[in-house]
């Protein structure tokens, strides 16, 4: 049955990609592929064979955040079997961000999963290992791999309850593929559930965590500016509360509670999720009334008691000088940015009650007493009440950092799950 869909599957693909194609030709984004023949050569495997590199461990990523996520597994991995490194992506901008890993030998796009093109690259690539990274689970180019004996595992694997369900509905497919890994290591116990419903033999299932917060960073490289503004402003010895990665509707929420804020010598600064927003970011803090500077300019206000980030990169060097620290994304409904980001360094974290994309970190702080729940009406509050005991704010701070060591550790478990593969079968 998993073979006669994956056949129907392959059957609609020319009609489906015939469609895509052309309306992306008739589309205004056509001129955004200066290199259209070269991707269309790799979507297709339509490489040569001295244009891939042989017998090397590959990785499938979606994209820049996985590639980035697994960084040091791919280390460990090039360490451990001492091969080149091939990675494949799904997006342009993964390719780009893949080669510009030194340990890796070659980043391509991966081709569109219709299996005459999947069989043929796996033959050009001859590839030693595959290692599909999160939720790439592509049903030919799982089964070419299968069919050309390339042992195929499941790192850093994650699966959601919306996308379990959907997949349900062709179970016999699924079922098949997942039987022919060799292993899956997984994020979540609810995650390793989910792919046993879909047919993973529990046998194979191990759960390791999720490798982004090995990534976790209680060094940040910018201290010194930030020190420099803080010096600058002559906010030393005061209150600051850092709001990171934040969206409208909690920048307003800022806005409202900064008065009193004020009143109480606590000073402020927000970095906002995305900066292409800064045009109307300006309008709304000059509007607001309250004196404030930004972190780009040449000559600070120096009266200035809120600071808007407008730089990337800054966030972990502002979480880092921080008082108290809230985590945007999370008081309206994106799912919560980094939790752990600012734990990490020792602070309490405040954070709205939408965090589904990171509910394990989450749960996590709030059993802890590394973080607070807060809405839109009892932000100012819980800010003024945790600034005015500094004893209470010490003792949360240090139980989120602990929160956070407790999540690292994914890339040592998923090399463990490897080299007891390893050893049991080769």
């Amino acid at each position: 049955m998993g073979l006669f869909v994956l056949f129907l599957t392959n059957l609609i693909f020319p009609l489906a990609a015939l469609g895509v194609l052309f309306s992306f030709l008739f589309s205004g984004r056509r001129g955004l592929l200066a290199h259209l023949g070269q991707e269309l050569r790799e979507r297709f495997g339509l490489e040569k064979k001295d244009e891939i590199i042989q017998n090397a461990i590959w990785l499938h990523c979606a994209s820049v955040g996985e590639v980035l996520s697994v960084r040091e597994v791919i280390s460990q991995l090039k360490a451990f079997y001492n091969r080149d490194i091939l990675i494949t992506t799904s997006t342009q901008a993964g390719k780009e961000t893949a080669l510009k890993n030194p340990q890796v030998k070659q980043a391509l796009l991966v081709p569109l999963d219709f299996y005459p093109s999947c069989r043929r690259f796996i033959r050009l690539a001859n590839p030693y290992r595959l290692f599909v990274v999160e939720r790439e689970i592509w049903p030919n180019l799982l089964e070419a791999a299968f069919q050309a004996n390339v042992p195929t595992a499941l790192i850093n694997g994650r699966i959601s309850v919306k996308s379990a369900r959907a997949y349900t509905l062709i179970k016999p497919l699924f079922s098949r593929l997942l039987k022919h890994l060799s292993f899956a290591a997984l994020q979540t116990p609810e995650d390793a559930q989910r792919y046993e419903r879909l047919g993973l033999p529990h046998e194979n299932c191990h759960i390791c965590g999720n490798v982004k917060y090995d990534a976790l960073n209680d060094a940040p490289a910018r201290l010194a500016e930030v020190d420099k503004l803080i010096s600058t402003l002559g906010w030393g010895g005061k209150p600051i509360v850092v709001l990171g990665s934040t969206h409208p509707q909690e920048e307003t929420m800022l806005l409202r509670a900064a008065p009193e804020f004020i009143k109480n010598n606590i000073r402020l600064i927000f970095a906002p999720r995305h900066l292409e927003r800064m045009p109307e970011i300006r309008d709304t803090l000059r509007q607001s009334g309250i004196s404030h500077t930004f972190f780009s300019d040449t000559t600070p206000n120096k009266n200035a008691v809120l600071v808007c980030a407008d730089v990337m990169g800054l966030l972990p060097s502002l979480y880092a000088r921080a008082t108290l620290t809230f985590v945007g994304g999370s008081v309206v409904p994106r799912g919560a940015h980094n939790l752990l980001e600012p734990a990490i360094l020792s602070k309490t974290v405040l954070f709205g009650k939408y965090f589904f994309n990171t509910p394990q970190t989450a749960e996590a702080l709030l059993e802890r007493g590394g973080g607070i729940l807060v809405n839109e009406h009892d932000f100012k509050a819980v800010v003024l009440r945790l600034i005015a005991d500094p004893a209470q704010l010490e003792n949360m701070s240090q139980k989120a950092r602990q929160t956070a060591l407790h999540f690292k550790g994914a890339t040592q478990r998923i090399m463990q799950v490897v080299e007891n593969y390893e050893r049991k079968y080769n």
